[in-house]
């Protein structure tokens, strides 16, 4: 055997795995951060992918529909045969969310808090029109201890209102 044969591995090629090495680990810390989601923020951008589908499926439907909001998530509903609503069932798009019980919500619509219960309300809060409008609502959520709610509010075409800027407001 040679000398040239019992060469071991070079400066470079040891500096090139350690360096793919610690990029595979910042990946997987990456991902397991996103096991340590806030829950408020999960549950809003929730609500806002279920507003948008909402407004969405009444313009395919040609039919109103709507949701309703109790203490511990909401329901969707549509109207029956009769003209009255009833909860949408069986439908795994739209089926009721339920949160996480640490979580308070809160519901305006017309800047006047909304009184939520535990029970199913009789009539949903916030219609979408067939033409995809809906009634304005701002959704506010409160985790365990935090004091500031975090909100989000939607205008009369389901989009999401940003709250202006400190130096905007002025």
């Amino acid at each position: 055997m040679s000398a040239r044969d019992q060469r071991g591995f070079t400066l470079v090629e040891l500096l090139i795995v350690l360096v793919v090495m610690a990029v595979l680990v910042s990946i997987v810390s990456l991902s397991f951060r996103s096991f340590e989601s806030d829950p408020v923020e999960l549950a809003l951008e929730r609500l806002r992918f279920d507003v948008n589908v909402l407004s969405s499926e009444a313009i395919v439907r040609s039919e109103p529909l709507a949701m309703g909001f109790t203490e511990t998530g909401y329901h969707f509903f549509k109207l029956d045969e009769k003209n009255k609503w009833v909860e949408i069932e069986k439908d795994s798009l739209f089926k009721a969310r339920e949160f996480e019980k640490t979580l308070k919500p809160q519901v305006l619509i017309e800047q006047e808090v909304i009184n939520l219960s535990t029970d199913l309300p009789k009539d949903p809060q916030v219609i979408v029109e067939p033409t995809g409008e809906l009634t304005p609502f701002t959704y506010e959520l409160v985790a365990g201890k935090e004091t500031q709610p975090r909100r989000m509010q939607f205008d009369a075409f389901g989009q999401v209102v940003e709250p202006p800027k400190d130096n905007e407001q002025s």
